[in-house]
């Protein structure tokens, strides 16, 4: 079955239960794998062309960019534990997840997303 059963989904979200531990191990884990993944993206590009155009401005820069980071990844836990968490098994994520990175990856491997015309710079 693909689905969670009613009963688990009504079940307390097992981040309510460990809120009172710190868990060193999943926090240095999650910060190393976001690290890693945040390097040479276009919103670190971004960060970097924004800081290079005003360098007086570099704490702000740094400030702006660091909260969008905390927010987004807020948002994105919230609707893991609260959503997809409670109604699709982990098994079934991590296929999907598996399926869309490869998916994707392939697209821009191809060329058919991520085009970049020299001409033009996003900021």
């Amino acid at each position: 079955m693909l689905l969670r059963t009613k009963s688990k989904a009504q079940e307390e979200p097992s981040w309510h239960k460990s809120t009172r531990i710190l868990d060193w191990r999943l926090f240095l884990s999650v910060m190393g794998i976001v690290f890693i993944s945040e390097m040479g993206d276009k919103t670190q590009i971004t960060t970097l062309l924004l800081a290079g155009a005003k360098p007086h401005y570099v704490f702000w820069v740094a400030l702006g960019s660091a909260t969008a980071l905390i927010c987004t990844s807020f948002l994105e836990v919230l609707i893991g534990s609260e959503i997809i968490a409670r109604f699709m098994k982990p098994h079934v994520v991590k296929l999907a997840s598996a399926v869309l990175f490869i998916v994707l990856g392939c697209l821009l491997l191809f060329g058919v997303i991520g085009a970049f015309d020299a001409g033009t710079v996003a900021l």
